[in-house]
């Protein structure tokens, strides 16, 4: 249920390699649920693109993906002010990745996250969890994003009792790790 929930969330689970922070970044709640919500769109395709081979033709994802997708984009603009503090500060902070990235120019950044996200989703997703995925993100698409989002975020909350980081990046409480 754990690789579920966090498979489509390949925004928070940042490549070793790119964050360079010593300590574990920790975003609140809100950055989470900000940064996924702007990620849904790109993880959503890119979860349809890896489990297509697998679903049958009238599984959610191969008939209603892209739908579902373009839905959800229609909003990332809505969401990346908040977003894109929460991607730099996943990114290290402070590092040299993080310094690099905030200097660039919005559309880059969004076009950068946006490949990123769809590409790590659809290179990581097991191939046997497809059918799992198929359904919950069926269940999922009826909300608008933010609830999703927040769903999303709340289940890396409960689940972060028992392991409290994801790669280097960890939910924490607005006023610091748990």
């Amino acid at each position: 249920m754990r690789r579920l929930i966090l498979a489509p969330l390949a925004l928070l689970v940042i490549a070793p390699g790119i964050a360079s922070a010593a300590e574990p970044v920790c975003l609140t709640k809100h950055e989470a649920t900000s940064l996924i919500a702007y990620a849904l769109p790109q993880a959503i395709n890119g979860t349809a693109k890896r489990c297509a081979a697998t679903l049958p033709a009238d599984s959610f994802l191969r008939a209603h993906g892209a739908e579902l997708a373009a839905r959800y984009g229609t909003q990332k603009a809505r969401y990346w002010p908040q977003a894109k503090p929460a991607l730099l500060k996943a990114l290290g902070g402070n590092s040299d990745t993080a310094r690099l990235t905030a200097n660039l120019p919005d559309e880059n950044l969004r076009q950068m996250a946006d490949v990123f996200v769809e590409g790590l989703v659809s290179q990581r997703i097991a191939l046997k969890s497809c059918d799992k995925l198929d359904a919950a993100i069926n269940l999922l698409a009826p909300l608008p994003p933010e609830n999703t989002a927040g769903l999303i975020a709340l289940s890396i909350e409960v689940a972060s009792a028992a392991n409290p980081r994801i790669g280097k990046v960890s939910l924490c409480g607005d006023d610091g790790p748990r």
